[in-house]
């Protein structure tokens, strides 16, 4: 009987000891928003494509059950564009993930970013959201947040050239001579 006790003394005592030395295998996954771009811009919509990258640095894939984001712009105060989401990519294991998440801006906030961008010769625009990951045994959820700040030269760029009939003046030359005007009113 006492060698059965021993026995059961010294598992337990291997077990206290070797408790507190083991490491978690899987790794918290990360994110990152890679870019914020203008595309499709018109007259009555924008679109703001948001380029987000997980990084899994585990050996099993996971699944992104649901990213959610939130876009705006801020001038004096903040301001809502628009609503980001995705759901169920596949995120591989051992390495980066990357998808683009576009966000289609309604008439109304489109041109009250521009007129913005108009008078105060800059739009900063902020994504600001988070990831929902499931890595088989255990789930995440990740928040991430960026900004970029977008000059006017940027979107005089991208605009269509729309001419009057029997005038010169176009939307490009048209930000551009608003934007002096502005600038000779409040200087």
């Amino acid at each position: 009987m006492n060698l059965y006790l021993y026995g059961v003394f010294l598992l337990f005592a291997l077990f206290i000891i070797s408790a507190g030395c083991t490491e978690s295998p899987l790794k918290e996954p990360t994110i990152t928003v890679d870019d914020i771009a203008l595309s499709d811009v018109s007259l009555k919509t924008m679109t703001v494509n948001t380029t987000v990258t997980i990084h899994n640095p585990n050996p099993i894939g996971a699944t992104l059950n649901k990213v959610v984001f939130d876009l705006t712009y801020t001038d004096d105060t903040v301001h809502y564009l628009g609503h980001g989401e995705q759901a169920n990519i596949v995120v591989k294991e051992n390495g980066n993930t990357t998808f683009t998440i576009p966000v289609k801006i309604d008439t109304v906030p489109a041109l009250q970013a521009t007129g913005s961008l108009v008078q105060k010769g800059s739009l900063m625009l902020k994504v600001n959201g988070s990831a929902f990951l499931d890595i088989k045994v255990t789930s995440y959820e990740l928040p991430f947040e960026r900004s970029r700040e977008f000059k006017s030269s940027e979107f005089t760029n991208i605009l269509p050239e729309i001419s009057l009939a029997g005038t010169s003046i176009n939307v490009t030359e048209g930000l551009a001579q608003a934007r002096g005007i502005l600038d000779a009113l409040s200087g």
